[in-house]
């Protein structure tokens, strides 16, 4: 059996376990929801990194025991008071201080349409990943994160990993300041899938091929503000820099290895407690 079947299959199997445990997990409330919509401002790694300015939907609601979030959803939910994981997610384990979670998330790929120097390069196919993310606070303000995610359609989108730092200050009762710093692996497949240019792919663009292995693929650092208006309606936004290292940073593919991302938005929150 192929790798990211026998993924998918460890993913099915984890997730039936976790619905049955999770619907009868004090807490967890299916009338609890929240939409709302940032702009965000932004520069991408690969290619000319013209900035761009865009409006994104926020949201988060359940589905039995499972959620579903998009962005800053599952936090601002309860004014960042919890934490969650972004696309399809349950948690396996929240006690004794450990979150210990499962999701699914769409990896939507890459394409070369509109940056003359790369059209021709193939595009990086859409994908689903399954996650699984281990938290921690440790003491009141600080807390630690490691992750793993892998693509289980076998579309060269490799395997991923990292792990991170947050320093949470809190400004008053309703506003808080978030800072973290964070650092992320990547295989070989997934290095060469979105940083190399093979061989064959070179030849129909006429540029040299680029290949690379598995390492470090870059660190982010940010700062993320959120208040609490009121029970409903919550305001948020901050500023995010990556840092591509090493061979990634290297690739032909790169025209920016230092990027950042500005975004502000406003969402409205149902919540029983």
């Amino acid at each position: 059996m192929p790798v990211h079947q026998k993924t998918a299959c460890c993913a099915l199997a984890l997730s039936l376990p976790v619905l049955s445990w999770a619907q009868d997990k004090p807490g967890i409330h299916e009338d609890d929801y929240l939409v709302g919509a940032s702009v965000v401002s932004s520069t991408a790694h690969i290619g000319t990194g013209e900035r761009k300015v865009s409006l994104k939907p926020v949201w988060y609601f359940q589905l039995g025991p499972v959620r579903v979030s998009r962005s800053q959803g599952s936090t601002l939910l309860g004014a960042g008071r919890r934490s969650g994981e972004t696309g399809l997610s349950a948690e396996l384990l929240a006690a004794q201080d450990w979150n210990i979670g499962v999701s699914l998330r769409m990896d939507n790929g890459r394409t070369f349409d509109e940056e003359p120097l790369f059209i021709g390069l193939p595009d990086i196919k859409t994908t689903v990943r399954a996650r699984v993310s281990a938290r921690r606070p440790v003491g009141d303000r600080w807390s630690w994160n490691v992750n793993m995610d892998q693509d289980i359609l076998g579309k060269d989108g490799g395997m991923r990993a990292g792990a991170g730092v947050n320093y949470r200050y809190p400004v008053s009762d309703a506003t808080h300041l978030d800072l973290g710093l964070s650092a992320g692996w990547a295989d070989a497949k997934y290095m060469r899938t979105h940083f190399g240019i093979s061989p064959a792919a070179a030849q129909l663009v006429g540029r040299a091929p680029y290949s690379l292995g598995s390492g470090l693929e870059g660190v982010q650092m940010g700062i993320k503000f959120t208040t609490a208006v009121n029970r409903r309606w919550v305001v948020f936004g901050g500023v995010d820099l990556s840092r591509l290292q090493g061979d990634a940073a290297r690739s032909p593919l790169v025209g920016r290895p230092i990027t950042h991302t500005v975004n502000i938005g406003v969402a409205y929150r149902n919540m029983k407690q």
